[in-house]
């Protein structure tokens, strides 16, 4: 949901969570996306940072898997949602990632879905990129603007589509992994029924900080 500038409106996101909350439900499935799983699973846990984490599906999932985790979101209704579902080691912080800073860096930067215009969302990205430890890791996954065509489910506003070469635009000084679409089953329910499922086209990007160069005698 955006505002009229094409950015995220937090009164129509806080009566989302609240409609999905009093229906006993959640926004979105219960399960971590998929990309999370595979990359952080290969990785040493840390501090994790889960900007935009919405109601907590990534950040609870990092935080069962032993990573340390802060989780941001600017919906008050997100995060009481996420807090009913979490265990211990989320520090849930209400907060607007576009101005929020944080105290320490990490091992793990996850970003999903934080469907900002070019200019807001590179900036974001570019700071995000900055609190990594050396070696440590950013995921970011959004809807590709490809995403139009395919028809499933996301934003219509071509504004807040994203493409692998933006992402990797704001993340100079990383290393990129991967910079590509990725297509995924589109449906709120993948495993329900239904002989034609909604393929949908996500910008997918992986980077890493290079580690600190060992110090010259």
């Amino acid at each position: 949901m955006t505002s009229a500038a094409g950015g995220p409106d937090a009164e129509a996101w806080d009566s989302r969570y609240r409609a999905a909350a009093d229906a006993g439900g959640r926004t979105w499935s219960v399960e971590p996306h998929r990309e999370l799983q595979r990359v952080a699973g290969g990785l040493a846990t840390g501090r994790a940072l889960d900007l935009a984490c919405g109601d907590g599906r990534n950040a609870t999932w990092l935080a069962r898997h032993g990573w340390s985790v802060t989780a941001v979101d600017f919906s008050a209704e997100a995060l009481d949602l996420a807090r009913s579902h979490a265990p211990e080691g989320v520090d849930w912080v209400l907060a607007d990632v576009a101005a929020w800073e944080p105290a320490q860096r990490f091992d793990l930067i996850v970003v999903t879905y934080l469907q900002l215009p070019a200019e807001p969302m590179t900036a974001v990205l570019a700071r995000a990129a900055g609190w990594l430890e050396p070696g440590g890791t950013l995921l970011v996954i959004s809807h590709d603007v490809e995403n139009l065509a395919a028809g499933a489910p996301g934003p219509r506003n071509p504004v807040v589509l994203h493409t692998p070469e933006l992402l990797r635009s704001a993340v100079a000084g990383l290393r990129v992994l991967t910079a590509e679409r990725y297509h995924r089953d589109g449906r709120a329910d993948p495993e329900g029924p239904g002989d034609d499922p909604a393929i949908a086209v996500d910008t997918l990007l992986v980077a890493v900080r290079p580690p600190t160069e060992p110090a010259h005698p």
